[in-house]
């Protein structure tokens, strides 16, 4: 712990007259010391963060067989909160998680161990679908100080649901910072992209598909395919790399996000996805995409389960290329102003400042 110390004073040159908060930062994905997160872009000289690695190995919740949580992925979230506190309690600073199971696992540590460090729920978007279960977080995540949503409608349903004060949640948009891909439009073979698993809707996409003469391909898991039959002119796609994936989105003439109702709101990542990579989508109406989802902007938004309305849709894009780059400009402008590392480091930054004031 004294050598993490040693190392992360050493990588941030800091006035002796700034306060410094230092912070833990953990997330399913960061596996390894000293990997990136938004963390990386705060310019504020008064935060300081390390990377506290996973225990275990990453889990793809796409790739999973079934949705929830096993006991041995809730395990190495325990350990990897303990790690987290641990160096909250050395350090006299706090812990930030990135998705739900690491908020509720460190809550858990931060309450048994009764410490009074800051901790900050980042990307807390989760179902209470068992009473137990609420009952079970009501008790737990009251030690969280700020949860982070990526929907504004999720600010006052999880604070009735908890029955925690509106205050300590805060939206700030989900972002995509990686790498972006710059692959143009296949002119020679065009088709259509779905892609993603939570809460989608592909049977009403491959009733859409089958009134279409076009091509498409699909990305998602075995789990939410489960049952359904594609038709002819749609290709499951397998063991597709996440920037395989993304040069698809780049690829496609036309790029289709088809939802169900399911949860407080979805498909937040792949719109942010495909909006950071210039193009604009078809996408299901359904709760919580609107602060990202502009009709006629950057998406045509059609109702949901309706396979007619998405076959219009598709059509309405794959054959009007004017669209397509109104659109796909609407999405991209869209992505540089709010859905950036920059942007998200700025809004990280200031729920920072506000806890630590409190």
């Amino acid at each position: 712990m004294e050598q993490q110390m040693a190392d992360m004073q050493g990588q941030h040159s800091v006035s002796d007259d700034v306060d410094v908060s230092h912070w833990a930062v953990t997330a399913p994905f960061l596996t390894e010391p000293g990997m990136r997160w938004i963390s990386d872009f705060v310019e504020s000289d008064r935060h300081q963060f390390e990377v506290i690695p996973k225990a275990g190995a990453e889990v793809s919740w796409h790739t999973k067989k079934v949705a929830r949580t096993g006991f041995g992925e809730w395990r190495d979230f325990s350990r990897t909160a303990a790690r987290a506190m641990d160096y909250a309690v050395e350090t006299n600073g706090g812990v930030i998680t990135v998705f739900p199971q690491l908020a509720a696992a460190a809550a858990t540590r931060k309450r048994l161990r009764r410490l009074d460090r800051p901790l900050v729920a980042w990307f807390f978007n989760t179902t209470f679908n068992r009473d137990a279960r609420l009952l079970v977080a009501r008790q737990t995540l009251s030690t969280v100080d700020r949860f982070v949503v990526h929907s504004s409608i999720e600010i006052e349903a999880y604070a009735e649901q908890l029955r925690l004060p509106a205050e300590r949640f805060v939206f700030a948009a989900a972002q995509y910072g990686g790498k972006v891909q710059t692959q143009e439009e296949d002119q020679s073979e065009p088709f259509v992209l779905a892609t993603g698993s939570g809460a989608r809707d592909y049977r009403t996409f491959f009733e859409a598909m089958s009134m279409l003469d076009i091509p498409a391909k699909v990305v998602a898991g075995d789990r939410v395919l489960a049952g359904l039959t594609p038709p002819p002119n749609v290709e499951i796609l397998s063991g597709v790399s996440g920037d395989e994936i993304k040069a698809l989105m780049r690829k496609s003439r036309v790029n289709v996000i088809p939802m169900n109702g399911e949860g407080l709101t979805a498909g937040l990542v792949t719109i942010v996805l495909t909006f950071r990579h210039g193009r604009g989508i078809v996408v299901t109406d359904r709760p919580g995409i609107d602060d990202y989802v502009k009709p006629d902007d950057n998406s045509l938004v059609v109702p949901m389960s309706d396979p007619r309305a998405m076959a219009d849709a598709i059509e309405a894009m794959y054959n009007d290329a004017d669209l397509r780059d109104r659109l796909g400009q609407g999405a991209e402008a869209f992505a540089e102003a709010h859905c950036t590392d920059q942007a998200a480091a700025g809004a990280l930054t200031r729920v920072l400042d506000a806890v630590v004031q409190a």
